[in-house]
């Protein structure tokens, strides 16, 4: 079981580690320690097991300020895992799962807390002696949503490209669940033989319906539409600049 957590946390987290690899806390630690919440916070009604929808983890000044500039991106991120790992053991979710990351005085660093909640639509905490509560919940003012309504409710990835131009040289890329990586190494999905680019300067994930643009800690920064960014959902028409290339986003729908 913790051979299939571990892989489970750094699958969904995968990326986080090689851009923050000086953080006294790593983001794979934090997400093995909200999945072990979930897992230990279970309620049994019915043929349903449910697990909390709602996370808060407190982490130190030291350890939330080295994550603080993609704090959104590793909370949604965070989210994802838990829907991963329910889905993975058949739990029930009432809504889609919320991660919240706030910093503590009293929390030492390299360490962290997670406190969690069964939260019904409204807001209103679920409290785990009040199972009946939740058996109603199918015809009331909550809809349950089991993994599979979860999956479905995700939204979908819209259709797109990233179009490359760099000098008269045009090139199409389209996006996909995978990630588009951008850099000088051949080994990118687009290639900018530029010194002035990294190696691996920046890539393109889809995180939850969306596509987020990140800068993996280049030398000389990602712009999109001439403002310097560390990550951004990107937009239809949204031009990236990465060294003396343009990049133009072009997403239908």
């Amino acid at each position: 079981m913790l051979d299939r957590l571990e892989a489970m946390a750094s699958r969904v987290i995968e990326g986080w580690t090689a851009r923050l690899f000086r953080a006294r806390l790593q983001p794979v630690q934090i997400a093995k320690r909200v999945i072990r919440a979930m897992e230990a916070h279970q309620t049994i009604s019915l043929a349903k097991t449910f697990v909390p929808n709602s996370y808060v983890v407190s982490l130190s000044p030291t350890d939330y300020t080295q994550f603080e500039q993609y704090k959104r991106s590793l909370e949604r991120d965070l989210a994802e895992a838990v829907l991963g790992a329910a889905r993975d053991r058949s739990l029930t979710l009432l809504a889609y799962p919320t991660v919240e990351i706030e910093e503590d005085q009293d929390i030492s660093p390299g360490d962290l807390r997670v406190a969690c909640a069964l939260v019904d639509a409204s807001g209103e905490e679920v409290p785990a002696n009040e199972p009946e509560r939740l058996g109603g919940v199918g015809a009331g003012h909550t809809m349950v949503l089991d993994r599979e309504a979860l999956l479905a409710a995700k939204p979908r990835a819209p259709q797109g490209a990233i179009v490359a131009r760099e000098g008269s040289v045009r090139r199409e890329v389209p996006l996909s669940a995978e990630p588009v990586t951008v850099g000088r190494d051949p080994k990118n999905d687009i290639v900018l033989d530029d010194r002035r680019v990294s190696r691996r300067h920046a890539e393109v994930r889809l995180r939850l319906g969306r596509y987020t643009l990140y800068d993996l800690q280049s030398t000389n920064g990602t712009f999109v539409n001439g403002r310097r960014i560390a990550e951004m959902v990107l937009s239809n028409n949204d031009r990236i600049t990465i060294g003396g290339a343009e990049l133009v986003v072009r997403l239908e729908g």
